[in-house]
């Protein structure tokens, strides 16, 4: 077993094998050699293996659990571990925690139980496929840590994998409620309510004893085989509080690692936020070749689209699993590996030269704490995860900064709490909507400003005690869901294009704020004639226009110590996904807190995102550019005379084409270097060497 192998891995694979055993034809056909051989085709550079599933069965000759009875007896998991071996190829065991329908059915006293008093295979349609355990469970624990001794001891790979280490329910099971009474004295609240300590006591320990149960794992893992490299599935972590999944979970993987399925911009965000999360590079991004998700099996992305994928993965220093679905009888599509391999031959080219600091000039802040909402207070916690469909104010901001930053070719990152030590780095900091931040957290920013560091703040985030830094204090919200912000004379280059008679619109509440010290007022809130909500009077059937001007302040901008807060009482980013004109204005925004020229500059279309590592040990700077077009128009339009502006350290020595290490002409302007990037038509990797 090779302790370090996944630094150099990025060419990665996984093959689902969530497959009943009721029909005797199922894995009847499963060949560990041709499974290998697939693996081969696909130039595979490490691959993750299953040893369970979420139906629960078990691909190796268990004394702990049920064995799949379409094996035979055949221990599957050892003879791919060798094959895969004997190829070269690294092996990360699969581990399903906590979807477990064998375990589910066999010991009901395991079960995830709602507050109605519902288990997980009591809900209709398809939820009712998925039997879920309690991570509260001590029968369920025993059992999980006796499955991984028998892994650990039986078998040499390199990395173990646990999946669905979230709580995919708010469970009211007699363990969670024996457990959080001896550890607070209280019952477990059943209201919903993010004013109320005891509810927000709740969530918290839901939150530690998730990362508990990892630990739990982890270290058993680690106790047994004390060189594997663990990962916990983290695909989570943007989504919901009910998960209960936050930054714990990160002191207990070597990795992070996620599975998604959305658009560029999802991709874009979560690679960076990645980026900052992972204790060891590279972090690991999966997703599935068939189109969408993995709820089709035969509809097979287009090559260009998969290449997209691993290419946005790739040039934010990440490694790419791509995840294929066994067919039931065991069968693989070989022209699924073929397509696969040519992908990652390409790659392969680039592998030698990644690593680096990645170029972060503005930060976006995502908080943990934030991922709920205040419409929720008064909701009964009767609450299955997948079934919940739940506005995110704070996550849509953060990707509406995050689209806005990559279109813009603003260099940014996306931080959270575990980088409050680093925030000195940035120059700008973004807080986008956020709805609860702790003590701790405004200190550090409070710090971070007094210091020279600049912050756009907006909405929700006044709730917080960085309200006395801004001298500004919430009175209210809106009633009206659709308002506007109009310029003062103080805004009116910020907010160029907007007028008092034509106001910016927010099809939201703002907050109501007033001053308890002055700072700049660049805009203030301009209501409709009318509430919206109210269809019995209004001024335009069809829209809510501008009448009736406040002086509240919509946006305040205010210096403390040597830097400078800039407040919105709208989230504006939130926006930037769909208007053009919230875009431009937040942009102006922070391009006017940065007080230096950023990494890079740009003149290339939005589709083209720029990616930039320095290696100050070799003195070189990686570029990379990235054309990421409509995923139902792949293959991309060629983009041509994309002009690329690098801020250097010292004077440029030559810039090359990579992987074949052509030079590019150049100029040195100042600290930039001037470039002109060849036609690209997804990916390009330039390196800047300079003295």
């Amino acid at each position: 077993m090779k302790d370090d192998w996944y630094k150099n891995s990025y060419r990665r694979n996984l093959i689902d094998m969530h497959i009943e055993d009721w029909n005797e034809e199922f894995l009847s056909k499963l060949d560990p050699e041709n499974y290998v051989k697939m693996l081969k085709l696909g130039n595979v550079k490490s691959t993750m293996v299953y040893a369970n599933s979420h139906v629960g069965y078990c691909y190796w000759p268990t004394k702990t659990g049920c064995m799949h009875r379409g094996l035979e007896g055949r221990d599957f998991l050892g003879e791919i571990i060798d094959l895969c071996h004997r190829e070269g190829i690294d092996v990360v065991v699969y581990y399903s925690l906590i979807y477990n329908n064998w375990a589910y059915e066999q010991h009901p006293e395991w079960r995830i139980v709602d507050l109605d008093g519902k288990t997980s295979r009591e809900k209709p349609g398809r939820a009712g496929r998925y039997g879920v355990c309690c991570p509260n469970s001590p029968g369920y624990r025993k059992f999980i840590l006796d499955q991984i001794q028998e892994l650990c001891e039986n078998y040499e790979f390199e990395g173990l994998f646990f999946d669905m280490t979230f709580w995919p329910a708010v469970c009211y099971c007699s363990n969670c409620k024996k457990r959080y009474k001896e550890e607070t004295g209280e019952d477990p609240p059943t209201v919903i309510n993010w004013d109320d300590p005891a509810w927000i006591r709740f969530q918290r320990k839901r939150e530690e004893w998730i990362a508990e149960f990892a630990s739990l794992a982890t270290s058993a893992a680690k106790k047994y085989k004390p060189g594997v490299a663990v990962q916990h599935n983290s695909a989570i972590v943007p989504r919901s509080w009910v998960f209960g999944v936050t930054d714990l979970l990160a002191d207990h993987y070597d990795q992070v690692s996620g599975d998604f399925y959305g658009g560029v911009l999802e991709q874009s965000f979560i690679c960076k936020l990645y980026y900052n999360l992972t204790p060891n590079m590279p972090f690991e991004y999966f997703t599935s070749i068939c189109y969408p998700n993995l709820g089709e099996h035969t509809t097979i992305k287009p090559k260009e689209l998969i290449e997209n994928r691993v290419f946005m993965t790739f040039a934010h220093g990440g490694a790419f699993y791509i995840i294929d679905a066994i067919d039931p009888i065991g069968t693989l599509e070989e022209r699924k590996y073929r397509m696969i391999g040519e992908i990652y031959k390409k790659i392969s080219k680039y592998e030698k030269y990644m690593g680096g600091e990645l170029c972060q000039d503005v930060a976006i802040y995502f908080s943990f704490n934030s991922k709920m909402n205040f419409v929720e207070n008064g909701r009964r916690a009767s609450i299955w995860a997948f079934e919940y469909n739940l506005r995110l104010p704070h996550l849509e901001a953060a990707l509406g900064a995050a689209e806005a930053l990559r279109t813009s070719h603003i260099p940014f990152g996306v931080i959270t709490r575990r980088n409050l030590g680093e925030l000195s780095r940035y120059q700008v900091i973004i807080l986008p909507n956020v709805l609860r931040l702790s003590d701790e957290e405004v200190e550090a920013i409070k710090d971070y400003v007094a210091n020279g560091g600049n912050v756009y703040a907006s909405k929700f985030t006044l709730k917080s005690k960085l309200s006395e830094v801004l001298g500004v204090s919430s009175i209210g919200e809106t009633p009206e869901k659709y308002t506007y912000i109009a310029p003062t004379s103080e805004g009116e280059v910020l907010l160029s294009g907007i007028t008092k008679e034509y106001p910016l619109s927010i099809p939201d509440s703002q907050i109501k704020a007033e001053f308890s010290s002055r700072g700049k007022v660049m805009a203030t809130i301009t209501l409709p004639y009318t509430n919206p909500d109210d269809p019995t009077k209004f001024a335009s059937i069809h829209s809510n226009p501008p009448g009736v001007p406040t002086d509240y302040p919509a946006i305040v901008s205010k210096d403390f110590g040597k830097g400078r807060i800039i407040w919105s009482s709208a989230s504006i980013e939130t926006y930037a996904t769909v208007f053009l004109k919230h875009r431009s204005i937040f942009t102006r925004i922070i391009k006017s807190l940065a007080k230096n020229p950023f990494s890079f500059e740009v003149d290339a279309p939005g589709c083209v995102e720029i990616i930039q590592f320095h290696k100050p040990d070799e003195k070189r700077y990686l570029i990379n550019l990235v054309n990421f077009q409509s995923e139902i128009g792949m293959p991309n339009i060629p983009v041509e005379n994309i002009t690329l502006r690098v801020k250097t350290e010292g004077k440029a020595l030559r810039v090359t084409l990579l992987p074949d290490e052509t030079s590019i002409p150049f100029e040195q302007e100042g600290e930039y270097v001037n470039i002109k990037v060849p036609t690209l038509q997804t990916f390009c990797m330039l390196a800047l060497d300079y003295e």
